[in-house]
């Protein structure tokens, strides 16, 4: 027997989300992370609605949005020559707490939980602090995955006390690299990555700078500077004291000499008391794994692929992948998995990589391509033309980056084997949404007259809601279900407005909020549509009972 059902390689925000999921579902893990404290360059500053409504079942969502940027802190994106100079172009966007005001109870909202602004900086201290309400979850900072052989029993890990240097062996039946962008797991499994290596050079660089807050006037969560030293965005993390700055630079170039403190300066366009407290120098990629797992090893976050960072958008991907391996694990672990069921996890999330990966990039290449535009800081009649001209372009470069409702909401799981159903949901574009009850496309939101969101209806497995007064008897599906140990919950939604949003009398939704199956009618073989959505092998007939 092993020591531990899962072992978890890498504590960021992705790592961290997986622990929870699984402490969630009584699933014991260990999770080893090398440092011993957060990063002091917190990359990613935003969190999808995707990510928040996961959050949301975790049990932090609330904590996360007092965190961070003060409640009445406009969210807005800025395009300036200069923090100090002329503004190009902005994205109105509203604070926290206006979000929270305008989440009122309403049918047609997309989401219980907005996206929120919030850096890295701030989440994974909250992740940290809910694990220790999982006994099943323990969390060893200082401690690193030195190696590992995978059996067909499980996983042999070499773990190393960093402090101590002392190596103990952990044996796992189960491993996900959740170690980022150099990912020793995945060099170990020998998987490739495929994609661009370089789409453009980076520094993020973290300071200290009580007076920047003054400067940045109308106040702005983004501030981009386009000018001719530097294409760069300052974010603010906290609203007043600690700022980040991510600079892009095209491919080829030496960013070894650019100086943190210099950038600031050519970011504001004057300099400003400050406290450089720590800087990364990177490559923009769109590289994503030749395959997410072999058989008892899974890929998770920036160790499945990386790209370049807009919107946050490889963070949040990967806080759904943990999401997505944490349901299918405990799965296993409770002994109603079926043996495709793991196997499906490649199938469902490469497709969606890759997609985003498109998108993320073609974002920070159309902004790169701003760099060789002409313009003047001058208040000349040429100087004002240049910068109307060079605004609208920046409208264009960076539309959808923001407000990214494809990405939380529209992605599906179309041909997956665990997805009983021929009927294929709208195309996903990142930017784009529109709500629908195909299989393999996210359960549509609604909200029941009580103000209830219908997420916290679901079960924390398989649920089978009925819908309309109508919906017909399910207790065959109930029966095939308990026949092989799969948990289903039903939920009755009757009201007219259910049927008007979900247009389905039978919708059968996974732990993750998609849609396995939808029917007018109980199918004729129940225990084959329960053997699809649980990974077993037997494909159902689409055909109703009688």
């Amino acid at each position: 027997m092993n020591d531990i059902p899962v072992l978890i390689a890498g504590g960021g925000p992705v790592g961290m989300t997986l622990a929870l999921e699984l402490g969630r579902r009584a699933v014991p893990c260990l999770l080893v992370e090398e440092s011993d404290r957060s990063p002091t360059v917190p990359r990613a500053s935003s969190l999808s609605a995707r990510s928040m409504e996961h959050f949301r079942k975790l049990g932090v969502s609330r904590r996360i949005r007092s965190a961070g940027l003060p409640p009445d802190y406009p969210t807005d994106v800025s395009y300036r020559t200069r923090i100090r100079g002329p503004e190009l172009h902005r994205i109105a966007l509203p604070s926290s707490a206006r979000v929270l005001a305008a989440a009122r109870p309403d049918p047609g909202t997309p989401t219980a939980e907005p996206q929120h602004r919030v850096s890295q900086r701030y989440v994974e201290p909250i992740l940290l602090e809910r694990s220790h309400d999982f006994p099943c979850v323990r969390i060893e900072r200082g401690s690193r995955l030195d190696g590992f052989e995978e059996t067909p029993d499980g996983v042999i890990a070499t773990v190393r006390d960093v402090a101590g240097g002392v190596n103990r062996t952990v044996r796992a039946d189960y491993l996900v690299g959740c170690d980022g962008g150099g990912s020793g797991v995945r060099a170990a499994l020998g998987i490739g990555l495929t994609g661009d290596e370089a789409v453009l050079q980076a520094i993020t660089a973290h300071y200290r700078a009580p007076g920047l807050a003054g400067l940045v006037n109308p106040p702005a969560w983004m501030t981009w500077s386009v000018n001719r030293d530097v294409l760069c965005v300052t974010v603010a993390v906290d609203g007043k004291d600690h700022w980040l700055i991510h600079a892009f630079y095209p491919v080829g170039t030496d960013t070894a000499e650019v100086d943190p403190s210099t950038l600031l300066t050519q970011a504001i366009g004057s300099g400003t008391p400050h406290e450089v407290l720590g800087v990364e120098r990177w490559t923009g990629r769109r590289l994503v794994a030749e395959r997410y797992s072999s058989e008892r090893v899974f890929l998770a976050g920036d160790s499945a692929h990386l790209w370049v960072p807009m919107a946050g958008m490889g963070m949040n991907i990967g806080i759904d992948e943990a999401m997505h391996l944490a349901w299918m694990l405990s799965a296993v672990h409770a002994g109603w998995a079926g043996p495709g069921l793991l196997a499906a996890y490649d199938a469902e999330r490469r497709p969606v990589a890759e997609a985003v990966s498109g998108f993320a990039t073609d974002i920070g290449r159309g902004l790169l391509d701003l760099v060789t535009a002409e313009v003047a800081e001058d208040d000349s009649p040429a100087g004002i033309a240049s910068r109307e001209r060079l605004g609208r372009e920046v409208a264009v470069a960076d539309q959808g980056q923001f407000t990214p409702i494809g990405l939380s909401f529209g992605y599906h799981f179309f041909g997956s084997p665990l997805i009983a159903d021929d009927r294929r949901p709208p195309e996903f574009t990142v930017a784009g949404y529109e709500p629908g009850t195909a299989a393999g496309a996210r359960l549509p939101h609604f909200v029941l007259d009580d103000g209830t969101s219908v997420y916290d209806l679901l079960g924390r497995d398989f649920t089978l809601v009925r819908v309309g007064a109508k919906a017909p008897d399910v207790e065959k599906i109930l029966e095939a279900s308990t026949e092989r140990k799969v948990p289903l919950k039903v939920v009755d939604l009757p009201s007219a407005a259910a049927a008007e949003r979900f247009r389905a009398a039978l919708i059968l939704v996974r732990p993750d909020q998609y849609i396995a199956w939808r029917g007018a009618e109980i199918p004729a073989d129940p225990a084959a549509l329960i053997d699809r959505v649980r990974g077993g092998s037997r494909v159902p007939s689409m055909q109703p009972a009688g």
